[in-house]
């Protein structure tokens, strides 16, 4: 209970439940004395459980369990939408300047950034894979990655000796 003598939040719902399982049939007292778990089973017996479950019974809990979880759910969902239409109250209205729709300035540099970029590594590739002239006086050139890595692959990367 909590401070004001009445129930808590959790007692009512525990109540609720118990007098469900004991109005279904579920809770009836004790269970019957068997006999003990270790003691032999008789070998003409049919080697399981014969008594069945009640398929009503598990159905109205099922149901029982739905109709809780959508009555929480509805009461969030209209919960948040009073809470939050009272927030909405309480701002003041938006100005011209906020609502106004953004656009770029003028003028677009780029009509279609995916083809730029399709040209860019077009020519990134042409560079790393192709041969050409590194300077524009023609004394450099250069040669595919692949080309120079075989190339250069077992030899030693020092100066020769004079």
């Amino acid at each position: 209970m909590s401070a004001g003598g009445t129930p808590g939040p959790g007692l009512i719902p525990a109540i609720l439940a118990g007098l469900t399982l004991r109005g279904s049939g579920l809770l009836n007292g004790r269970p019957p004395r068997g006999t003990p778990a270790n003691a032999p089973r008789d070998p003409d017996g049919p080697g399981y459980e014969t008594r069945d479950v009640s398929v009503r019974n598990t159905a109205l809990v099922m149901a029982g369990l739905a109709l809780a979880v959508l009555t929480v759910i509805g009461t969030m969902v209209w919960l948040m939408g009073a809470f939050s239409a009272s927030q909405r109250r309480s701002l003041p209205p938006l100005t011209r300047q906020q609502t106004a729709p953004l656009t770029p300035p003028p003028p677009n540099l780029q009509a279609d950034p995916y083809a730029d970029l399709d040209r860019q590594r077009a020519g990134a590739a042409a560079q790393v894979f192709g041969y050409g002239y590194s300077d524009p006086a023609r004394t450099r050139a250069r040669i595919p990655v692949d080309r120079a890595m075989e190339l250069i692959v077992g030899r030693s990367l020092d100066a020769p000796e004079r």
